[in-house]
């Protein structure tokens, strides 16, 4: 079946549908589907951070997320 057939299926079946709930689940499935099709950007700093990020991953220089806790929980107390 094509691409344009299941969509008229789609459609003749949703218009046949009379409950509420069900209409407003196949409208949240949609609404989802579009918020998935939406890509992020990074802006120029965002892709700097994640590729120095990397090359830390790569040196080794890395935190267990015990450690990590800690150093944030100290932060977080000055």
């Amino acid at each position: 079946m094509s691409v344009s057939e299941l969509k008229l299926e789609i459609i003749n079946k949703v218009t046949s549908i009379s409950d509420e709930k069900i209409l407003e689940d196949i409208i949240r499935l949609i609404n989802q589907e579009s918020a998935m099709d939406q890509t992020y950007k990074l802006t120029e700093e965002e892709r700097d951070a994640v590729q120095m990020g990397l090359e830390d991953v790569a040196d080794g220089n890395l935190h267990s997320s015990e450690s990590a806790k800690n150093m944030l929980e100290e932060w977080l107390k000055k």
